[in-house]
């Protein structure tokens, strides 16, 4: 069972994940290609259907073209270590 803190930080990655894709203009098929994921296992990230393990968001990283650095270096990630 997930706890509320990790469904929080679930989505708080997904969106992340899905606002960096479409900031660089990658669709979807072109992302999951990128980062040698399949088109399903990133749909259902981005849906918080599905946690994003660290592996997997280094993956995308690549994929998107910024580093594991920029994927973290974001407002609600911040506020959201702050209060734990």
């Amino acid at each position: 069972m997930c706890k509320m803190k990790d469904i929080e930080l679930n989505k708080i990655l997904s969106n992340r994940i899905k606002f960096l894709r479409k900031q660089h203009n990658l669709t979807m098929e072109k992302l999951a290609y990128q980062s040698g994921l399949s088109k399903g296992g990133l749909s259902e990230i981005e849906n918080c259907q599905k946690e994003p393990k660290t592996k997997t968001i280094a993956k995308l990283c690549a994929g998107i073209g910024i580093t594991i650095t920029e994927f973290y270096d974001f407002k609600e990630i911040n506020e959201y270590v702050e209060r734990m």
